[in-house]
């Protein structure tokens, strides 16, 4: 039998201060629904039930005295959703030369009385409130607006609140551990991401409050809880912008569709709902303004497959296509589209010169290069349309004075056939002027004409017709061998229509430096989760496209899974691509236990290059268990025993991950047919459930996590040698809360 823990000596006091907080947001509810009249009313039903004596002089004095504007929808929907647990902590600090203490609790979202502005309940985004999560007892100093606030910081107390009730009280300080967190880690998953407010650590918190104005960048081990920390930037952002900007200007760029839904129930929480969500090739697309024909991105999956053939030969292709070296061939292949532009013709207007060549060049090669190449030719067309309606009436009138003055001189003389003159130089004057008239109509246009636009997919096959032009714009990185292969490889699906997922970024780069991206698809602060699967040209031609260095990436290179196209290594993308960004990494994991972690860890001593050591938070559970079975039928009668056991834990998601697709649906079958688990297969598109046992490929669990995770081999081994093996049995690994399991035919199916 356990012993219940001391109630706090303030427990009767917080209790009161609880009920008031949630009866004060009852009323203010209700009023803001209802008109002022009713004040009265709505008060009396919510307190005249209690009589809380003289401690409570304060709070029935701020009641009578409040004054309730009307709300908006979305504070009223924030005050709802904080209603069964309205602040988490409290600090009590007293600023310098101050007399008075200040209580502050700290919510999720923010509650004051309006008329003096004294807060009920704090954000957790203020800056008082970075006392919480990074203050000491003692002296402390916080930033707001520009200014410094120092002080004494007195209390740091947590609240466990449920569903309205207080269950625990706890103060802390350097001595004590976070049993909050240790409470919080310990809890079931959900199979959704959720607020993290009431446990962000000191290092987690530097990453949200870090300069809103400089780009950063987080190499988060699995489990450090990197993407949750995305997203309350996200949310940080906009609480602190909030009056100068539109959340539809942020932008999270997700690996996957079943990433986005995985993610979406913890947006609402956050506040941070309209945030565009996309993937890097939907947004490409809607960037290009087309549907693409993308062929089949399955070359991760060939990979895996250890039978498939042409594996290097892809994998190169895929690499070079996405590499900074690909990025200097695009650079001279735009100027070399750009010097077709320049030209050696002068615009005239009938006999009339308006514009010289050179002028015209000097505009487009100096003054406008702050456009894309066709938008140039479109400003400069649209100037050569200014000139000539500037000019049209003075050559008009040139022309009609010179026949005037023709006629003027035919009229003077005393010849016999001084009519039938006049009357051809009338006849002339008027055909000369409608010539005039026309070419004035006609010349910009016929001017123009050798400006031909073309379209996209011209330009992308012509960067793929000539091996040599690679070849001498790589600056002899690449042999001509390899660039005719590369060529062939392009221009055979290019021919059909086809696109890989390689090329997308290849053609955003083309797209912004030949036509522009229209402002409306643009976004001026994004975040990628799993950046180390992008490779150099995408976050490159990101950047250039969107106009701004403003991003958050997020990722963990001991996961890149797709490392023969991604990232090998952070240090181009902060000294080149974004040198004015913040590098930080996050060595703790909150996910999984000691046991699971340091298994995970030996794993990373098998890469060929290092990482950081991943320091998991201490919280001990189960040594992974390895089980051997003589049969693949076995396999399923040992994962419904494990999910059995694991309910009568407490544990409620569970997954079986397998290194592929082949091998997921054969573990399905088995299940479907030796067990009564509901199973769900899982793939990209679809929803995760929260009912049923998933199944799902490696490459396809990033980011997720369960509560206990089998891992399990049928036909599919992982090979200690192939660092694309190690790394899909670490994500995996890396996946549960508390139970892992490794189930196989063979003991030569996992890796250690």
């Amino acid at each position: 039998m356990t012993k219940e823990k001391p109630l706090h000596p303030d427990f009767t006091i917080e209790q009161e201060r609880l009920d008031f907080t949630r009866r004060y947001i009852d009323v203010v509810i209700e009023t803001s629904q209802t008109s002022k009249e009713q004040y009265k009313e709505n008060m009396e039903k919510a307190f005249g039930d209690i009589d809380w004596g003289e401690s409570s002089a304060a709070y029935i004095d701020l009641l009578t005295n409040a004054s309730f504007f009307e709300m908006s929808k979305e504070e009223l929907d924030s005050l709802e959703k904080a209603r069964s647990k309205p602040y988490f902590a409290r600090i009590d600090f007293r600023h310098d030369r101050a007399l008075e203490l200040e209580k502050h609790y700290i919510g999720k979202t923010s509650l004051y009385q309006r008329d003096n502005q004294e807060q009920i309940i704090v954000d957790w985004r203020s800056p008082i409130a970075n006392l919480y999560y990074e203050g000491r007892i003692g002296d402390v100093s916080y930033e707001a607006e520009g200014e410094t606030y120092s002080g004494d910081l007195s209390l740091k107390r947590q609240y466990m609140i449920e569903e309205g009730k207080l269950e625990e009280v706890r103060d802390i300080d350097l001595t004590t551990t976070d049993e909050l967190l240790q409470d919080s880690l310990a809890k079931s998953s959900s199979n959704r991401l959720t607020e993290i407010i009431s446990t962000i650590q000191e290092e987690q918190n530097r990453i949200i409050r870090a300069d809103l104005n400089k780009p950063i960048i987080v190499q988060g081990a699995a489990g450090s809880g990197k993407t949750t920390i995305a997203l309350h930037r996200i949310s940080y952002f906009i609480y602190n912008y909030k009056q100068f900007f539109d959340p539809s200007q942020l932008m999270i760029l997700a690996p996957s569709n079943l990433f986005i839904d995985y993610i979406s129930e913890a947006l609402p929480d956050l506040g941070v709902e309209n945030v565009r969500q996309t993937t890097f090739t939907d947004y490409v697309q809607t960037c290009l303004e087309r549907k693409l024909t993308l062929a089949p991105d399955d070359k991760l999956i060939r990979f895996i497959e250890s039978d498939s053939p042409g594996k290097e030969d892809l994998a190169w292709i895929s690499g070079f296509k996405g590499s900074r070296t690909f990025r200097k061939i695009l650079e001279q292949y735009v100027e070399e589209i750009e010097e077709r532009f320049y030209t050696s013709k002068d615009f005239y207007v009938d006999k009339y010169k308006l514009f010289t060549a050179k002028r015209f060049t000097h505009l487009f090669k100096e003054e406008y290069t702050y456009l894309p190449i066709y938008r140039r030719i479109t400003k400069l067309k649209s100037l050569l349309q200014n000139v000539v309606r500037s000019n049209k009436a003075e050559m008009i009138t040139k022309v009609e004075d010179f026949f005037d003055a023709r006629i003027e001189a035919a009229l003077s003389r005393r010849s016999e056939n001084r009519k039938a003159y006049v009357t051809k130089a009338l006849d002339t004057k008027l055909e000369r002027l409608e010539e005039l008239k026309k070419a004035i109509r006609t010349s910009v246009t016929s001017y123009m004409k050798q400006f031909e636009r073309k379209q996209l997919d011209h330009y992308f096959k012509e960067l793929f017709s000539d091996p040599g032009r690679l070849v001498s714009y790589s600056s002899g990185e690449l042999s001509h061998e390899r660039a005719e292969r590369l060529c062939a490889y392009s221009l055979k699906l290019a021919n059909k229509k086809y696109y890989e997922s390689e090329d997308l970024a290849i053609l955003l780069f083309l797209q912004t430096h030949l036509y522009g991206i229209d402002k409306y698809v643009k976004a001026k602060n994004i975040v990628i989760d799993e950046a180390q699967d992008y490779s150099y040209l995408q976050l490159y031609a990101l950047k250039k496209a969107l106009g701004t260095d403003m991003f958050t990436l997020v990722g963990d290179l001991a996961q890149g899974i797709h490392s023969y196209r991604g990232l090998q290594s952070w240090e181009p993308v902060y000294r080149e691509i974004f040198p004015r960004a913040t590098y930080t990494e996050l060595q703790k994991s909150y996910r999984t236990t000691v046991e699971i972690m340091e298994e995970a860890n030996r794993l990373l001593t098998l890469l060929p290059y290092e990482f950081p050591k991943v320091n998991p938070v201490v919280r001990h559970g189960e040594a992974p268990v390895r089980k051997v079975v003589a049969s693949k039928e076995e396999i399923g009668d040992e994962v419904g025993r494990l999910v059995a056991s694991g309910k009568a834990q407490g544990f409620q998601t569970f997954a079986v991950i397998c290194k592929s697709m082949m091998d997921c649906q054969a573990v399905a079958s088995i299940l479907e047919e030796r067990t009564d688990l509901v199973v769900k297969l899982l793939e990209e598109q679809e929803s995760i459930p929260k009912d049923r046992v998933v199944v799902v490929p490696s490459y396809l669990s990033k980011g997720l996590e369960f509560d206990a995770v089998m891992l399990v081999a049928i036909e599919e081994s992982y090979d200690p040698s192939n660092e694309l093996d190690i790394k899909l049995q670490y994500v995996g690994m890396t996946r549960p809360l508390h139970q892992l399991s490794f189930l196989s035919t063979s003991s030569e199916n996992f890796i250690g």
